[in-house]
């Protein structure tokens, strides 16, 4: 009977049991945008020994890499297998798939941007509150609690003198 109670209760768990990577199986590159044509590096980490590829994707107009393209495998070595990517000659994401010993362990994006563009902005970055009407809401609500209080306080002084 307690086998079966412990079976019961066991199940559901052994449903959500995955294989999962290890977590050392990882891919890095020195970038997040890179302009169109540029070279940049992305290293794939995994056990030593182990057969690592690079894949991307793009959905861009360049016909020499338009679609997918995977590259020719390497050997991890000391943890790491470095790539060079040249990003494709048209603006838009790349993406790109470590592959270790044959299994997609890990993805990244890189931003391709048309040339000159790379790291410049024109606007700063959205940070900052913007519920300004709500904090106004809340403060005004503030003083009005403060002053019922206030003439309250008045009125039981005045009450009691």
């Amino acid at each position: 009977m307690t086998a079966l109670a412990g079976a019961a209760i066991l199940a559901p768990t052994a449903a959500f049991a995955e294989d999962y990577t290890s977590g050392e199986d990882v891919i890095g590159c020195d970038v997040s945008t890179s302009e169109v044509g540029q070279p940049f590096n992305c290293d794939v980490a995994g056990p030593d020994g182990s057969d690592a590829a690079l894949q991307a994707t793009t959905s861009g107009e360049d016909a020499t890499i338009a679609g997918t393209v995977t590259s020719a495998t390497k050997t991890i070595s000391g943890g790491v297998a470095t790539f060079t990517v040249t990003a494709p000659s048209t603006a838009g994401t790349l993406g790109l798939t470590a592959i270790v010993d044959g299994e997609a362990v890990d993805t990244a994006s890189i931003e391709v941007v048309a040339a000159g563009t790379a790291g410049s902005t024109d606007e700063l970055s959205g940070t900052g509150f913007e519920n300004v009407g709500l904090a106004a809401g809340a403060a005004g609500l503030l003083v009005a609690g403060a002053a019922t209080v206030f003439i309250g306080a008045r009125r039981r002084a005045a009450q009691n003198a």
